[in-house]
């Protein structure tokens, strides 16, 4: 096995526990995931899709509101539908249930890249790597909503750990590589599948991977892969070609078609700035890696800083700037992160520890705060804050709940008041505080939250404004306004009738999407009804009759 260990003599060895490694892991993957209605960006969106599949038995094609939702492959919506059918309506709502693949793509790709450490770098570093990534903050929201991200995240991981492993079982990585390839690229882009080839053809550029073994790897992937995830877009293709034709130009090959259309300034330094503040903290403690190790001649190093290399080049160049297409960077960064990890000075890991603690500490105090503020009403300003930006919340103490993140507090703060503090131990305190963090805002403030961001209220208050006699009258919108098409769907059990902007609405009654600068007021319709989210002045939602001809 090549591999290179840190574990020097003169070296403290591994205290933590790995159950309660696996604990943190654990509870690290639920809060968020249960208890809440679908919240943007990506969520409504998600969910009409899963619900169409389970309502129409297409599971071949997304479609929402019979039209093709080509945003992503539909590996994450067939795995989301399948969990839905399985426990909604019984044990948990559609949307709680379909949310269940999110922690399940999220605990593959965290124990593959466990494994990818334990592989390269050796014994015990498996769970370094994974409370880096956990502690992640770019990691945070994006694993734990209901997104196809995550499961392209999996596939990156296991594709990633092929890597490594190719190294001492080659037709193993061959599988595995293969495995990850048909995830990535049934949940993505071929951008990120161009990422993994790329990545996986430049290794052979070193020692290592210049052999027959490793070519066995890549000549396996390449026969496993390709019938395996052609297979969708070929039925695809077969069935919706209009359809397949879009995705396949717009979707599937839209990022790389950006190459070259980018700006220096702006687009052009996008992710190196985002790496910044999405891999804290693995990025200075990979930064100490490279400094103190220099071992560029070995495997751990290669692997990770050509796979990070190749990524952030790959993503400069092409059109798309978001965070979510940053995730597959998180994962070189982490490995390299971990090799140097015990090496580290005191002082630098006190520091990390302390601030954590004063990060955390500070948010901690500022969430139980407001918990008391918007269910008891003290301190009084904080209440008045919480009132304003949730008004719909109404005052609710779950005690279990409750006493849970009492428990959660108190572990954190015997955590990160232990002596003798190493990189591994800081590490550890600063997963465990972002944890709490987290844990505490989805859990104490969650009905808080859904309050403001839900669709729920605004569709229910508009219902109640709807005239019984016009219960099940036709209501319009344009056919733009998707997701207000979704939410009174889904909400409200209220089909809108979509029509084009600028044409006659086919309806008596009409709902309106506007901005505030654009009034809701229309020349030949009587205003019935207005309303918003909670503090969202960007999206104003108005109820209108069609006025009586005058004679």
């Amino acid at each position: 096995m090549l591999t290179f260990s840190t574990n020097r003599a003169g070296l403290p060895q591994p205290t933590e526990k790995p159950w309660l490694l696996l604990l943190l892991t654990f509870v690290w993957l639920w809060p968020g995931i249960l208890g809440h209605d679908p919240w943007k960006p990506d969520e409504p969106f998600v969910n009409a899709v899963i619900l169409n599949m389970l309502h129409s038995g297409n599971w071949l094609t997304p479609m929402v509101h019979g039209e093709a939702y080509l945003d992503a492959p539909p590996l994450y919506y067939w795995v989301a539908a399948a969990l839905a059918r399985a426990f909604s309506p019984w044990l948990l709502p559609l949307h709680d249930a379909a949310r269940l693949a999110t922690p399940l793509f999220m605990a593959i790709g965290l124990t593959f890249a466990g494994m990818t450490g334990r592989e390269l770098i050796g014994r015990r570093h498996g769970r370094s790597v994974v409370l880096i990534l956990i502690g992640s903050l770019g990691l945070l929201a994006t694993g734990h909503q209901m997104t196809p991200a995550v499961a392209g995240f999996a596939g990156f991981a296991i594709a990633f750990y092929a890597l490594a492993l190719s190294l001492r079982a080659p037709g193993l990585a061959g599988a595995l590589l293969a495995a990850g390839l048909v995830l990535t690229f049934l949940s993505t882009s071929l951008l990120e599948v161009s990422l993994l080839v790329l990545s996986s053809l430049m290794l052979t550029a070193f020692s290592a991977w210049r052999n027959k073994g490793y070519a066995i790897t890549l000549a396996m992937a390449l026969l496993l892969a390709l019938p395996v995830a052609g297979l969708w877009p070929w039925l695809f293709a077969h069935a919706e070609p209009a359809a397949f034709a879009r995705w396949w130009y717009e979707e599937a090959l839209g990022p790389l078609n950006g190459f070259g259309r980018v700006g220096f300034f702006h687009e052009f330094g996008y992710y190196p700035k985002l790496v910044l503040w999405y891999t804290w903290p693995a990025w200075p403690l990979a930064a100490w890696t490279v400094y103190r190790s220099r071992r560029f001649d070995e495997p751990l190093l290669q692997l990770p800083l050509l796979f990070f290399v190749v990524t952030l080049i790959l993503l400069t160049l092409s059109d798309r700037q978001s965070s979510t297409y940053a995730l597959p960077l998180l994962l070189p960064m982490a490995v390299l992160a971990a090799v140097e990890l015990d090496t580290l000075k005191r002082g630098a890991a006190a520091f990390l520890n302390w601030f954590g603690l004063m990060t955390f500490g500070f948010f901690g105090v500022l969430i139980w705060a407001g918990w008391a503020a918007m269910n008891f009403g003290w301190p009084a300003k904080l209440a008045e804050r919480a009132a304003y930006f949730s008004p719909g919340y109404l005052p609710q103490v779950s005690w279990p709940a409750t006493l849970a993140a009492l428990a959660a507090t108190a572990v954190w703060l015997w955590a990160v008041t232990r002596r003798h503090l190493r990189g591994r131990q800081a590490v550890t305190n600063w997963a465990a505080g972002i944890t709490l963090f987290w844990g505490l805002a989805l859990t104490l403030w969650l009905p808080w939250l859904d309050a403001a961001k839900s669709y729920r209220p605004v569709v229910d208050k508009m219902m109640a404004a709807l005239p019984p006699a016009a219960k099940n009258a036709c209501v319009a919108t344009e056919r733009n306004n998707l997701l207000a098409r979704l939410s009174w769907q889904y909400y409200g059990d209220l089909s809108l009738t979509a029509f084009e902007r600028g044409a006659e609405p086919p309806c008596g009654w009409r709902l309106v999407v506007r901005t505030r600068a654009q009034g809701l007021a229309e020349p030949g319709w009587t205003l019935i009804w207005q309303g918003r989210r909670p503090r969202d002045k960007d999206e104003l939602y108005a109820l209108l009759r069609r006025s009586p001809p005058s004679h």
